[in-house]
């Protein structure tokens, strides 16, 4: 009797599991829920479906979607990267600024790919030699970066007149938007990397147990060091795009969208326990955000209560991180 009550004790184990590991097919749930948003809001808007509006989802999307790849290799290790929307404030205003004192566009490039070099790199720096919490770290880094894109031009936006940057963030190539180009070009280099490359497998080990990668010879702090600056250059690159949609640099760029990009990692099935998620699964997180901003507006649902779908969004990301086996202990 007591072998049998094991047995089924093992076997509602294993049917839990199974459940579990239903519930881990995020990408067709994504795809599944980013088609019934799309017959929810073609429904009630009669805009909402049209090329024109497609295009403007992944133009809104983009900026989103450049910046997520970069967490998402951070959060594959366990870590957070709240400085992101910061960084790219000070890079999109670095960029107007040198260009307005003459610079041509691939210097203004060097120095943004720079700028999410250093900046990222004293994220990486401060978690991996100083020991303190990613979370805590980039807070306290996104105040700093945010104060000095202040600073560094007393609070004023920056113009930008450049016909090259107003090719690059509101251009056409072949039809569609440089922007949604530029960020698929992204999300190809980084599904290469993590699926193909010996740096990507590397991230998944030390994500998913540190300690025995460590015994296994990867050096752990290196590859945290290298996320987070990555996760900087990646803002650093956002910010020049979105300095160019917008023909200027300004310093509260990005304010109040922080968590939006941790939102769409998040649901995109990146596990907050690191290890876990697929590079996709970000894109259709952030595609899922962005229609679902998109509807909203187009039927003018007030701020506000975009503010609180947004959180209800966020929590509802975490509860899937828990039932996938990533959430708090």
């Amino acid at each position: 009797m007591k072998d049998k009550a094991m047995q089924v004790g093992r076997m509602s184990l294993d049917s839990v599991k199974k459940f579990r590991f239903s519930v881990v097919n995020t990408q067709v749930t994504l795809v599944l829920a980013l088609v019934i948003l799309g017959v929810v809001f073609s429904t009630l808007s009669p805009v909402f479906f049209s090329v024109r509006n497609f295009l403007n989802v992944g133009i809104s999307s983009s900026i989103l979607g450049i910046m997520a790849t970069g967490l998402t290799v951070a959060m594959l290790l366990g870590g957070l990267d709240i400085s992101q929307y910061s960084v790219a404030a000070f890079a999109g205003l670095l960029t107007a600024v040198l260009l307005k004192a003459g610079s041509s566009i691939p210097v203004a490039l060097l120095a943004v790919l720079a700028c999410g070099v250093v900046l990222g790199g004293i994220n990486g720096l401060i978690i991996t030699r100083m020991r303190i919490n990613p979370i805590i770290t980039t807070l306290g880094t996104s105040l700093i970066f945010r104060s000095l894109a202040f600073i560094m031009t007393s609070g004023r936006y920056i113009a930008i007149d450049n016909e090259v940057m107003n090719y690059i963030g509101r251009g056409y190539f072949l039809g569609v938007p440089n922007a949604i180009w530029f960020m698929i070009f992204v999300y190809a280099i980084f599904y290469y990397m993590l699926k193909y490359t010996a740096f990507g497998r590397k991230i998944y080990a030390v994500g998913g147990n540190a300690d025995a990668s460590f015994l296994s010879g990867i050096n752990v702090k290196k590859i945290r060091f290298q996320a987070f600056m990555i996760s900087g250059i990646m803002a650093a690159l956002a910010g020049l795009m979105m300095s160019a949609q917008v023909s200027a640099g300004m310093p509260t760029a990005g304010e109040g969208a922080e968590l939006d990009v941790i939102v769409a990692v998040i649901l995109g099935g990146i596990s907050l326990s690191g290890g876990k998620g697929k590079i996709l699964g970000t894109l259709l997180g952030v595609l899922i955000l962005a229609v679902l901003k998109n509807g909203l507006t187009l039927l003018s649902v007030q701020a506000f209560y975009q503010m609180l779908i947004r959180g209800l969004v966020l929590i509802l990301a975490v509860f899937l991180d828990t039932l996938r086996g990533g959430g708090y202990r």
